[in-house]
């Protein structure tokens, strides 16, 4: 009886698999509660006592995302072109 050596798995499959069950859903990746108690601490800095629709707060939600999302997809392009697999943070400076 020979046993079979079990092969290790690479650090990215986990992150990977994320990823990409990620990119099936429709879903914030940002919680919502957490983001809206942010964007009301920021609120009050400038005007005491502002008040959010829903559909304010969800604007807002989908546009900070997409920018992240675009942020990080420019920084992951740059640490590519570096001849890199891991997104640093000049990348991410050079990407905003």
């Amino acid at each position: 009886m020979s046993e079979q050596k079990r092969r290790k798995k690479r650090a990215s499959t986990n992150a990977i698999r994320e990823i990409r069950q990620q990119q099936k859903g429709t879903n914030f990746i940002i919680p919502v509660a957490p983001f809206n108690r942010l964007v009301q601490e920021v609120a009050q800095q400038y005007v005491p006592d502002l008040r959010f629709k829903a559909d304010a707060y969800s604007a807002l939600h989908t546009a900070s995302e997409d920018h992240l999302i675009t942020v990080f997809s420019n920084a992951n392009a740059a640490a590519i072109h570096s001849k890199r697999e891991t997104v640093q943070v000049r990348d991410i400076k050079l990407s905003m």
